[in-house]
């Protein structure tokens, strides 16, 4: 009997001591290698919450596509300039993937974001984001695919459509007669395949136009929906229909080569070897729409983006989260009629 007892007194001494190299093994994981020991709870508050983010206003751009004097003063031809606003700001916590909206909450709601964030009303008055005594409470925003990495998405819009979009053998666009689609009036090839449905299901026709397309037209297939998503698609779209007081081009390549200026200045490409294709690069930025945010406080009833409903409404929020720069780069419709 003693020698049993002796025997179980041993073997709780042994586990309990075989046990510590574990217990010191749940502390490294909860550390990074070669720092110091932290709690999961450190970067939370002490009612559990995280600390917001802290973004400091950085100098507009000097180099790139919005610096250029021959960008910006097609942007102004196009009418994309007046009711426009890029910033630039520097965040300091790490962002995440899994949590966008955190992220574009506090971007919207720091003294930073408050001070060089502004929206245009209906009044074409350029206001704050956000209404005094507000706080920002939620951001309506979607992700928007950014994975483009070179012009391949054009091709088919020279060689694959029908009816032709660019004249062959040249840049030339094809003309047509004019018609007016969603307040935008076209005059050629290129905005009937912009403006043509693309099966999404939004079908918003204020001016009660029916859509008389050929037969024979492959606008509605030329392009999937994902590829017609793609951000720099969405910039090349822009660039082609522009503000309401739009000076139009009879060139295809100038609307890509615009549009490929001001993809490269918005988005950071790294080389990857993980990446397709030959040339082993990849986009590292994060891109998202923002639509709309709701705020509590003592004036949170406006909280509208813009001054009415157009789909050249945008307000694009880039992420670098290498360099922990965000780009905000916001546009208004607003017609003068």
């Amino acid at each position: 009997a003693v020698s049993l007892i002796q025997f179980a007194a041993f073997c709780l001494k042994t586990s309990s001591r075989d046990a510590r190299p574990f217990a010191d093994l749940a502390l490294l994981r909860s550390r990074p290698l070669g720092g110091p020991r932290f709690s999961p709870l450190a970067m939370a508050d002490e009612d559990g919450s995280e600390e917001p983010n802290v973004f400091v206003k950085l100098p507009d751009p000097s180099t790139g596509a919005f610096a250029t004097q021959t960008f910006r003063a097609q942007l102004k031809k196009w009418d994309l300039l007046t009711n426009s606003r890029l910033c630039r700001f520097r965040y300091t916590r790490p962002f995440h993937r899994m949590s966008p909206g955190a992220f574009l909450r506090d971007l919207f709601d720091s003294d930073a974001g408050r001070t060089h964030l502004r929206c245009m009303n209906g009044k074409g008055e350029w206001t704050a984001i956000l209404p005094d005594g507000g706080a920002c409470e939620t951001v309506t925003h979607a992700i928007v695919p950014c994975g483009a990495t070179s012009m391949s998405i054009f091709d088919r819009l020279y060689d694959a459509a029908k009816p032709p979009i660019v004249r062959e053998d040249t840049q030339l666009l094809m003309q047509k007669v004019d018609e007016v689609k969603d307040g935008f009036t076209i005059a050629d090839r290129l905005r009937e395949f912009l403006l043509t449905d693309d099966n999404s299901g939004d079908d918003y026709d204020p001016y009660g136009i029916d859509d008389d397309d050929d037969d024979e037209s492959n606008y509605k297939s030329l392009l999937t929906p994902g590829e017609r998503s793609e951000f720099l698609f969405r910039v090349f779209t822009h660039m082609a229909l522009g503000g309401a007081m739009c000076q139009y081009e009879e060139r295809m390549d100038v609307y890509t080569d615009a549009a490929k200026m001001a993809y490269k200045s918005l988005v950071v490409a790294r080389r990857d070897k993980a990446a397709g294709g030959s040339d082993g690069v990849a986009v590292a930025s994060d891109c998202y729409e923002v639509t709309g945010m709701s705020a509590r406080g003592d004036d949170a009833d406006g909280c509208a983006l813009f001054p009415g409903r157009s789909r050249q409404n945008f307000c694009y929020v880039v992420v670098d989260p290498r360099k922990r720069h965000v780009t905000v780069w916001y546009h208004a419709y607003r017609s003068y009629w």
